[in-house]
This record gives structure tokens, sequence and C-alpha cells, in this order.
């Protein structure tokens, strides 16, 4: 396997080392297998949304923690341009779009069974 670090590798070892979490920890908590956190971050795969959705909110860290950089040098982050953001953020929206209507469903079907 080669190294290729990316910023979300590099994004990704830095929480993981602050919250002292282990791959295997981080991969029962989103649930994926273990070999996939490898893989995100020692050859630079990227993970689909969904999972960089699961990672934010398990981490505790906004979605931008890994796709933006603050660094106005993103020479080292080719993975993602400006387009590829925007459409990682509209995305997101839609991702809580759709848990807020499957909430709202939840509630309605349960008042139903009240009734």
């Amino acid at each position: 396997m080669k190294n290729k670090e990316t910023f979300f590798s590099k994004q990704l070892k830095k929480i993981l080392s602050e919250k002292r979490l282990t791959h295997r920890e981080l991969a029962e908590k989103i649930g994926v297998n273990r070999p996939m956190i490898s893989r995100w971050i020692a050859v630079g795969r990227n993970p689909s949304l969904n999972s960089i959705k699961k990672l934010s909110d398990v981490l505790e860290v906004p979605l931008s923690y890994f796709i933006e950089s603050k660094n106005k040098d993103r020479k080292n982050n080719k993975n993602l341009d400006k387009k590829d953001i925007e459409i990682l953020k509209l995305k997101n929206e839609i991702l809580n779009l759709r848990n807020k209507n499957l909430e709202l469903e939840k509630e309605i079907l349960e008042l139903k069974l009240k009734t």
C-alpha cells in the first residue's frame, strides 16, 4: 500500500489522535470495517458523502473540517476543488432534510398509533 496523504487523511488522523480513538473504535461507531479507515488514511481513498457525514457527527466536528482547508495554500488539497465542496455541502443539506422528513413521518405514525 502506498501512503498517499490527502487533506482528508491528515484531518482524520489529527482528530483520531485528539479524540484518542483507534481505527477499530471509529469503524464500529460509523458502521464500516476497520480496513476501510486504514484505506482512507494510508492509501488516500476518499469516503462517500454519507461516511463523511457520519464521521462529522460521531467526531463532533463540522462537515467542512474534512473538506475545506483553512490554509490559503491549497496545493496540498488536490482531491477537492470549490465545485466539489459546494456539491458536498448541497448533498449534506439534502441528507439533513431527508432525516428531518423521516423524523416527521415517524412522529405522525406514532400519533396515529396512539389514536
